[in-house]
Formats: structure tokens, sequence, C-alpha cells
């Protein structure tokens, strides 16, 4: 499927760098109300703001490089390139090295509010009020998730300080030309990212709509957000109900054990755990700067997981998760390989994989995160969630109410999702140590990595003092 970029009238929008938000040039010189005139001219430029999220600057790679390589799941084979960069906690506000994970996100809150703003006033003069609606919808929800990404990386996790400290610029608004908006707090952007979805989620429509979201991804992302807000009974509420209605519609279910390896073939995109996932195609993919080929031994073999993971995963032969991995030599060396994205066969480096940035196996983690903080009914629903999903890895295991704990949902949110950018929040927002010694670490690794380290969140790229000289740079860290 090709994705349609039409944003402002823009046939393509090259730009990835540092500053794409913040550049003082216009990035479009025709009106708004030329661009927007019917409801097809708004789906086609919500559509686009996807394309701008596959770049492999964001969701094509970058994003799940940083959630996963700074992390104890997975490290870098060789000192070059966004994996290393990342696993090295190597960035500097002269050389971000993490993708665009600056500016892509802040272009694509630029182009959401063009359309919002079109939206508000009343440019749109052909088409269904339902379907601009949920098209409004659809756009905050992509707004949220932006703002969401962006605080996540450059502030740091809301438990540490309850959100006291800086995160990044608040867009909630169409900027001017010249405008240039200090940091939010973490608090501010928080509050502002869950009111931005509790809005946004009852305009959205529920019909599955491959390769953009729904109201149950937007819900999803809801859930996890929560949950990083340390809001828990909320989480657990929202990834409870969700779980009810997502299953009862009959569309969405979890992967059958038998069905598990299957369902991450190239083949099989937008499975029934699929709540919303990156689309690409032949033509339009970041192929060979995508995180699949990177990560596949048939491709760049840039990086694979650790041998503490390894031996996690494979000490259960029953659990049908370690089908995933694929031992192969690199330098001489036995090695494991993440296979969650393959090519056409199993030495094929996948070109245009999808990728999966919200599924219902992670809704039931959160659930049972959730639950097991809070405790009381909840941690009943939660445990029994938690085992769904455990079972589904090897029917014959199970989780007693006494092995119920924080690290033991953290370990199975580590065997599920390995591979999808998660592990190194998940360590983080709880306040762990994340632990890289032994087996194949590379020398001079960060052995040990917590929230008080202040490579934990990215410096603020040295291109924005140039339009926000009074911006504070993350502490720690030079402005150049």
């Amino acid at each position: 499927m090709r994705k349609i970029v039409y944003i402002l009238g823009l046939a393509s929008l090259l730009v990835t760098g540092c500053s794409d938000f913040f550049d003082a040039t216009p990035s479009n010189k025709i009106p708004t109300s030329m661009a927007f005139q019917t409801v097809t001219d708004v789906d086609n430029s919500v559509n686009g703001l996807y394309d701008l999220m596959s770049t492999s600057g964001y969701y094509g790679a970058a994003i799940f490089a940083y959630g996963d390589m700074k992390g104890d799941d997975m490290q870098s084979s060789e000192e070059s390139g966004v994996c290393n960069t990342c696993y090295m906690f190597n960035h500097r506000p002269n050389s971000l090295n993490a993708g665009s994970l600056w500016g892509r996100p802040f272009f694509i809150l630029r182009e959401a509010w063009n359309i919002l703003n079109a939206i508000a006033d009343g440019k749109i003069q052909e088409g269904d009020t339902k379907t601009l609606n949920a098209l409004k919808g659809e756009t905050m929800a992509v707004i949220a998730l932006c703002q969401f990404d962006l605080t996540r990386c450059f502030g740091y996790p809301y438990p540490k300080d309850n959100g006291a400290s800086l995160g990044a610029p608040l867009i909630d608004h169409l900027i001017g030309t010249y405008e240039n908006p200090p940091r939010a707090t973490v608090a501010q952007a928080y509050e502002y990212i869950i009111n931005t979805l509790e809005e946004a989620i009852p305009l959205m429509s529920e019909e599955k709509n491959n390769g953009r979201m729904n109201a149950y991804a937007a819900r999803a992302l809801l859930a996890r957000i929560y949950l990083y807000h340390n809001d828990n009974q909320k989480a657990f509420d929202m990834a409870d109900q969700l779980i009810k209605d997502a299953t009862g519609s009959g569309v969405y279910q979890l992967y059958p054990h038998s069905k598990y390896v299957d369902a991450w073939s190239i083949d099989a995109k937008f499975g029934s755990e699929s709540l919303f996932e990156i689309a690409n195609s032949v033509d339009d993919t970041p192929g060979r700067d995508s995180w699949g080929y990177l990560l596949s031994w048939y491709g760049y073999q840039k990086a694979f997981v650790t041998q503490k993971f390894a031996d996690q995963m494979l000490s259960d032969p029953g659990d049908v998760r370690g089908q995933l991995l694929e031992e192969n030599k690199y330098a001489g060396k036995p090695v494991w390989w993440l296979y969650k994205w393959r090519g056409t066969d199993l030495k094929t480096a996948p070109l245009e994989s999808n990728y999966v940035v919200l599924r219902l196996s992670e809704v039931y983690l959160i659930a049972a995160e959730a639950g097991c903080k809070l405790g009381g009914n909840a941690a009943t629903q939660g445990l029994a969630y938690l085992n769904e999903i455990v079972k589904r890895g090897n029917p014959d295991n199970e989780v007693t109410m006494t092995d119920y704990t924080l690290d033991r949902v953290l370990d199975e949110r580590s065997k599920e999702l390995v591979g999808e950018g998660h592990r190194f929040f998940d360590l983080l927002r709880n306040g762990k140590t994340i632990i890289r010694k032994g087996g194949y670490h590379l020398p001079n690794v960060e052995e040990e990595v917590d929230w008080d380290f202040y490579k934990c969140v990215l410096p603020i790229p040295e291109d924005q003092f140039i339009f926000s000289p009074e911006m504070e740079q993350n502490p720690g860290y030079p402005k150049n």
C-alpha cells in the first residue's frame, strides 16, 4: 500500500534534521484554504502524517533502537550506526545520533496542527461531518503520540520527580513561523497528552483502518501513557475495558500459541493483535535503513540479543517465543539474532516490514503491571491477564499470586515485547537499574544505568539554541 502524502499541497517532505520544526523558513506557500477543501483532502493529509512517521529516523527504526539498545535485552554488534550510538549512550548536542527523534515529531506536530486549524476554521466544504470528526480525533491521537515520544526521550520519567523536570516544548496550537515555544515540564506535557487523547477517543472510529490509528489504538496508547504517568488505577481500568471490548468485537484477539511465530511473517501484516502498525510496501519503505534490516544476520547485522536475554528465553524450550531467535556466528562467535522481522524466508533480510506500535499483548501486560501495583481485586484480574500471555508462550507455565511481582511482570514484558522499543523505558520509569554485564557486551559500555545517569535522557540539539538561546539544556550536557 502506497501511503499518500497530501500535507498542505506538498508532494514530498524530506526534512529530517534536528531543526525540522523550529526552522525559521516557512515550509509551505500554499494557503491552507486551498490545501483543504473536502473531507477527502483531510483524509489524505492525515494519511500523510503516518508517512512522515515511517522514516528510519522515527518509527522505521530509531524509536525502536532507542527503546531496546539502551536496555539490557539487546546489544550492538559493532561500533557504528544508530544501534551502537543508542547502546553506548553516545548522544551529544552537536550530534544527537538517535535518528530524528527531535525534529521529526515536531515536524509532524506542525502538519497535524495545520489540519486541525483547517477543520476549526470551517475550511472543509464537502463531506460527511461524522467522518470529519473522526479524522479530527485521529489527528489529535497522532499529536498525542508525537508529544509523548518527545516527552519520554527528552524528559526524565514522571515518577522520578512527579514530572517537575523539563521535557520538550509543548505544541498545543499552530505555531507561527518565528514562534519558539519554551520547554514544558514533564507534568505539563502529560496533562496535555492525556487531555488530548481523552478528547480524541470519543470522536474516533472503531473500524480497523490498516496502517492508521482507530479508537482501540488510541485507547491502548492512553493506557500506556497512564502507566508512564504512574496513574495505575486509570491504566488498569483502561486496559481492562479495552481487552473486553477489543476481544468482544470479533476483530482482535491474541495470537494463539500455534500461530505465534507465523504471525510475525512479512506476509502476515495487520494481524489480530495489531492495534496500530506502520505500513510499508515495496515502493514505500525505509528499506536497508529499516529496523528489521538492521537486526538481520542476512542484512546489516547491527544488533543481536544479549547473552542474558538469550539465556532467559531459551531456558524454557516450550516457550514459542524462543523460536524467534536464531543462532548464527558474528566475528567468529555464536550469538542469537532476533527474527521478529524477516523477509520472505528466514534467509532473506526484510525490506518492507511493517512495524508494530501498539498491539493487544501490550494491553494485557499494562493491565498486569498496573494490577500488580494496585493489589486487591485489580491484582486478581491482573494476574489472570499476565497468565494469558505466559500460557500463550508455553501452555504448561503459570504464574501464582506468590510469584506475581513487578519484576516478574517486567520479565514477561521483556520476553513478549523485545525488539518493539520498550525495555529501556520499562526499567527506567520503574526506577530500576539497567545492568549490562557479561556475555558479549562491547568494551566501554555503560554497565549500570538508572534515572540518575544524566544520559538517560537525550540532550536538546545545539541547533535549537540558535532559535531559542534562552532554552535550558538537560542537566549534564553542554549547549554545543
